[in-house]
């Protein structure tokens, strides 16, 4: 079974988006002080809820939508864009 090229455009630009929308806030720490509210990690718990109801709405196994080499390349994407975002958010949004 092909992998749609829209669920893979939606997939790629929403992991870089969050990445970069959750890296942005990281250092204000929104979520709390703890290991599990560090925005990263809550980052991927919104991805796997994600992925989650992608599976559940389409009622296949997710690998049958998203090849695998294309979850660990999003996963990779959203990670990078993440640390350029809170680069941004550390760097260049606190400037006089």
């Amino acid at each position: 079974m092909p992998v749609s090229p829209h669920l893979l455009t939606w997939w790629f630009g929403l992991m870089a988006l969050g990445g970069v929308a959750f890296g942005l806030y990281s250092e204000e720490r929104p979520f709390g002080r703890g290991v599990l509210a560090y925005p990263l990690v809550v980052f991927f718990a919104f991805v796997a809820a994600g992925l989650l109801t992608v599976r559940f709405l389409h009622a296949r196994p997710l690998t049958e939508l998203i090849s695998p080499w294309c979850l660990a390349i999003g996963i990779a994407i959203g990670t990078a864009c993440f640390f350029i975002g809170n680069w941004f958010g550390v760097s260049l949004l606190n400037m006089p």
